[in-house]
């Protein structure tokens, strides 16, 4: 799967994981990620069950290509607890 997104200054994800790798090459802005943040150009892969968040920061709007290895999904650690190893 491959999605054009775009995440306005100042949001993020709520702490979250997947059964699915993804990637997230930045087109524009900055990309805020429990990792680190990332500039235009930067492709950023986060392995399956990585717990993570992920967001613009407050200065800038990010858009991005996001990219899924399997079918998305999302759990949410606050509802869902923290993946299965």
């Amino acid at each position: 799967m491959i999605w054009r997104l775009r995440y306005p200054a100042g949001f993020s994800t709520v702490e979250h994981w997947h059964n699915c790798a993804h990637g997230m090459y930045v087109l524009e802005g900055y990309l805020a990620t429990s990792e680190d943040e990332f500039g235009l150009g930067s492709f950023v892969w986060l392995p399956e069950g990585a717990i993570m968040f992920h967001g613009a920061r407050s200065d800038n709007d990010v858009l991005m290509l996001f990219i899924t290895n399997k079918p998305f999904d999302i759990h949410f650690t606050a509802e869902a607890g923290m993946p299965l190893s």
